[in-house]
Formats: C-alpha cells, structure tokens, sequence
C-alpha cells in the first residue's frame, strides 16, 4: 500500500515539474518578418551589434487593458506611406503570466520596427 502511495505522489511530482517546464519554455518567443526586396531606413546612431544595427529601430513598449467586452486590439504605426522592412513580436514569461492571472484583460505588448527607405 505505501508502495502505491509513493508511486502516486511520485507521478504527481513528475507531472508538476513537467507542467511548469513547459511553460517556461512555451513563454518566451520572439517572432520576425523581414522584407527580402526592400532596403531599411538607415541610422548611423544604432550601434548595437545585432540584426538592427545600422536600421532606424521604432519600439511600441506597452501593456494594453481592454474593456469588458472587447477581444482584441488595434497598434496602427505608419512609415509615412512607405511600408515596414521588419516587424518584431516579442512574447515574454511576465506577459503570458499577466494576461493568465487578468483572464486576458491586460496584454504585455512588446513590437520592434523598422520602416522602408525613402526613395529618392
């Protein structure tokens, strides 16, 4: 009988363990689009040593609250007509845990872009 008990708390353990893994490594992604044909808006002020190097980078940091009724919302950036070269989503651990523990009233929203170069 106490062999039966350890086993169940055993798999109990194991299943936890498993669950919380998963949604650590389930939370955090990063999504990009990036136009193969378009040419991005240059900065020579953007010296960091990764894919935005040399690129005007744009960031929309916010946490979205909707209202009781609304299911989704609405970020419009423009480029001044000309279109995005890249777009960056990020989804981060404290974002899905804050929209779990508000039901999906409050969204962590974290986007990175970059605008197309004026032609000349």
């Amino acid at each position: 009988m106490e062999s039966n008990t350890y086993n169940f708390k055993r798999e109990v353990q194991s299943f936890f363990l498993a669950s919380i893994l998963l949604i650590f490594l389930s939370s955090c992604y990063s999504v990009r689009i990036v136009s193969r044909d378009g040419v991005p808006e240059p900065s020579a002020l953007n010296t960091s040593g990764d894919f935005y190097k040399g690129k005007k980078m744009n960031v929309i940091d916010t946490t979205i609250t909707l209202k009781l009724l609304e299911g989704e919302f609405f970020l419009i950036e423009n480029c001044a007509g000309r279109g995005f070269y890249s777009f960056e989503y990020r989804s981060t651990l404290g974002g899905v845990l804050l929209n779990a523990i508000t039901l999906g009233k409050k969204r962590q929203v974290k986007v990175k872009y970059v605008c197309l170069k004026q032609s000349e």
